[in-house]
Parts: C-alpha cells; sequence; structure tokens
C-alpha cells in the first residue's frame, strides 16, 4: 500500500539499499535516540537492508556499532564531539546508498551530513527532539554555545538533508527552531510484549511506580519523588528509577532518607519491558521532551501512565477520559492527585488504558513502513505529455477538475 507523500514500498529495491545509521551514542548507552537506532537498525534488516552503524567510542566499551570515531566527551554533561577516524567517515558513508543521521545537537551527524553531500548520497536528519528551548540546562553550554552550534551547524546540516521528525511536536519545533520543514515519521514501534497478566490494585496493597528515562534536569526525576511523597500521605507507595545521568547521585542522597525510593541504574530494553509490565503505573515527570518513548512504549502495552504534558504526550492518550492522567510540568499536587485519581478506580482506568494501547499501537504500526519507504529511491520523474486531451485531470490544489 503506498503512503500519501512518500514513495510506494519495494523490495526489489530494498533489497540493495546499503543504509549508514549515524548516532553519536548507541547502546549500552541509554537513551530514547539509541533505542531508535536499535529498532530502525532491526526494522530495516527485515526489510532486506543491509545496515551499519556509525557512532563515537565510549569511554571504557565499543557500543553497538560497525565503525567508531574517536571521541572526547566534554564535561560536566558528556558532549561527544569526534577527534579522529575522518577516513572511516568518508569510507562509510562511501559505501551507503542511504545516511539517516540522528541528533541535531551533536558534531558528527552533521559531519556526517557534509560528507555524505561531497559524495553525493541521500541524506536523512532525524529529529529527536521538540525544538522547545532548555529551561533548566547551563546558560553557557546549552544557551549559548548551543545556540552558537545551532546556527552555524545544525542549521547548514539541516538544509543539506531531508529532515524527519519522530513527533508532531518536533515538526513544529523544526520549523521554529531551524526554519525547515520536516517529514512526520510516526515512530516505528518494535514488537511490543503483552503484559503477562492485568494488575489489580488492593485496598492496603504498596502501589508499585516506575520511572523509565535519562538522569537529567530536563526528564526532572528530582520532581517524581517530591509527587510520590506527597501521594504517599494518602497510600502507601513506592517508586523505582531506571536511567543513568548526572542526576543520579542528587537521586541517590534523596533515596538514603526515603528507603521507598530505589535507583535501579540502568537496564537492557526487555530488562525494562517486564518491569514497567509489572508495576501499577508509569511516571513521567519531563519539563521538555518531543515522542515521550519512555512513555509511549507502556501506554501501546495498556499500562497505566502519568506523564507531564510536553512534547507528544497528550497525543498518546487517545481514548479522551485518560487525557486528566497528562498534568502541566512542574506541577507537583497535580500529578499526585491524578495518580489518586487513578488508585481510587484502578480496574476501570486499567481497562481504559487496555483500549487506549490497542488504538496507540494501530497508529505507531504505520511508522515501520513509512520508514522502510523513506530509504528507497526516489520513482523516476514521469514524463507528461504536451498536450491536454478531453477527459484529462487537472489538479488544482486538493480539488481536480475536468478539461471540458
Amino acid at each position: 500500500m503506498e503512503t500519501p507523500g512518500l514513495p510506494g514500498p519495494s523490495e526489489a529495491a530494498a533489497a540493495q539499499r546499503k543504509v549508514l545509521l549515524v548516532s553519536s551514542f548507541v547502546l549500552p548507552h541509554a537513551g530514547g535516540v539509541e533505542q531508535f537506532v536499535d529498532t530502525a537498525k532491526e526494522l530495516l534488516r527485515a526489510r532486506a537492508c543491509r545496515v551499519r552503524i556509525l557512532a563515537c567510542r565510549l569511554p571504557g566499551g565499543s557500543g553497538d556499532a560497525d565503525a567508531l570515531l574517536p571521541s572526547w566527551f566534554v564535561p560536566p554533561g558528556g558532549w561527544p564531539l569526534p577527534v579522529g577516524g575522518w577516513r572511516t567517515l568518508w569510507r562509510e558513508i562511501g559505501e551507503a546508498d542511504v545516511i539517516i543521521a540522528n541528533g541535531a545537537r551533536h558534531l558528527l551527524p552533521a559531519l556526517a551530513v557534509l560528507v555524505a553531500r561531497l559524495r553525493r548520497k541521500r541524506v536523512l536528519f532525524v529529529l529527536h527532539g521538540s525544538g522547545a528551548p532548555f529551561t533548566k540546562s547551563s546558560f553557557f553550554y546549552h544557551r549559548l554555545l548551543g545556540s552558537v552550534f545551532e546556527w552555524l551547524v545544525a542549521r547548514p546540516a539541516l538544509r543539506l538533508s531531508m529532515p524527519v521528525s519522530l513527533s508532531r511536536a518536533g515538526v513544529a519545533g523544526a520549523r521554529a527552531r531551524y526554519g525547515v520543514e520536516a517529514t512526520y515519521l510516526p515512530y516505528p514501534l518494535r514488537e511490543l510484549p503483552r503484559p503477562k497478566r492485568a494488575r489489580s490494585l488492593v485496598a492496603n496493597e504498596p502501589l508499585e511506580i516506575v520511572w523509565v528515562g535519562r538522569l537529567y534536569p530536563e526528564k526532572d526525576p528530582l520532581s517524581a519523588v517530591a509527587v510520590v511523597e506527597q501521594v504517599r500521605r494518602s497510600r502507601d507507595a513506592r517508586l523505582e528509577f531506571y536511567g543513568e545521568g548526572i542526576l543520579a547521585d542528587a537521586l541517590e542522597r534523596l533515596a538514603r532518607d526515603r528507603p521507598w525510593v530505589s535507583v535501579r541504574g540502568s537496564r537492557s530494553w526487555a530488562q525494562i519491558q517486564k518491569v514497567q509490565g509489572a508495576a501499577h503505573l508509569c511516571l513521567s515527570t519531563s519539563s521538555r521532551d518531543a515522542t515521550q518513548i519512555g512513555i509511549l512504549e507502556p501506554l501501546s502495552r495498556g499500562i497505566p501512565v502519568v506523564s507531564t504534558r510536553v512534547g507528544d504526550a497528550p497525543r498518546h492518550y487517545v481514548v479522551p477520559g485518560l487525557r486528566m492522567f497528562c498534568v502541566e510540568p512542574g506541577d507537583i499536587d497535580a500529578a499526585a492527585a491524578t495518580i489518586l485519581v487513578l488508585t481510587a478506580a484502578y480496574d476501570r482506568h486499567r481497562d481504559e488504558f487496555a483500549a487506549n494501547g490497542r488504538l496507540l499501537k494501530a497508529r505507531h504500526r504505520r511508522g515501520r513502513a513509512y520508514l522502510a519507504a523513506l530509504v528507497e529511491p526516489p520513482p523516476p520523474p514521469h514524463r507528461r505529455s504536451t498536450s491536454i486531451r478531453p477527459g484529462d485531470r487537472l489538479v488544482l490544489g486538493n480539488q481536480p477538475t475536468h478539461v471540458p
């Protein structure tokens, strides 16, 4: 089936496609970009594409990549700066038909775009962010140097490629922040495991809450502690964090005086699915985000989720009755109150989340076909007749008319 605005799928063409995925970070480094790269690799290989991954070499580890560039990770946040491997970059791009660059705020994807244009290769630039400003980050690194990087590096790279956004929020953000029009690609969800059983919540049972994501200021994990602390004034609850980042130490300090808080560190994708499937609900407290893969996956499985209203999060609550579980970022009282509303009629809301999951999964299933279509070669231009015959259709805007 052909998708409007995208080339139709062709297995013969796909079999010839050599795709290079470029990302500064790859698994086992935890994050949404890394998960997308791994998902795209598996989906495209299933479509008979030859896929390779080019990334920065992680400190103390190789990473899940076919080619690695020596890199320095600038403190304090570990911004990746390639410092060598230029022949590797030139060779890998030269051997590919299509380059899929990931991450507009990193240097390696932008360098890949420039080299790809020199070598006359097609480039898709995947935007993972929403384009929202950094409000909780370093003024010098994110706001000053970040703005300089966007104007001198990110914008030119995006204009030399085909921008693709994994979120609706990112489409608007690309237009406002970078001045480019991005194609929307529904996040191509991989096969998600079904929860083993529909969990109930007994009156005196502790509420099991799971928070998954990068432990960085924009994800605001510290607010999750405040939310659950307020919930505990009304009922027993436990909070588990899964992820890594610069706020890990701050969370560990909070956990010392709060035995109901556990900081578990990073886990594999399969392990995270088990953890989320066993919890009563998942919590997200991001102050800025885009696709919100950390809630998209559990919601698609029918697991109850309370999240902040950032990025595409509101669109993930397809069933109208569930939209109250998406609250304003930073509103501790609203998040805690919403969790208590959920627990007051847990079985009923759990069934609504299950119905919402079926709708959400169907929506994002299209992303697989869209991704495969994007890497196919563009169709050859059609030859047009120089004369107009009776019965020919003229397309004016969206309204076809007939020549009398």
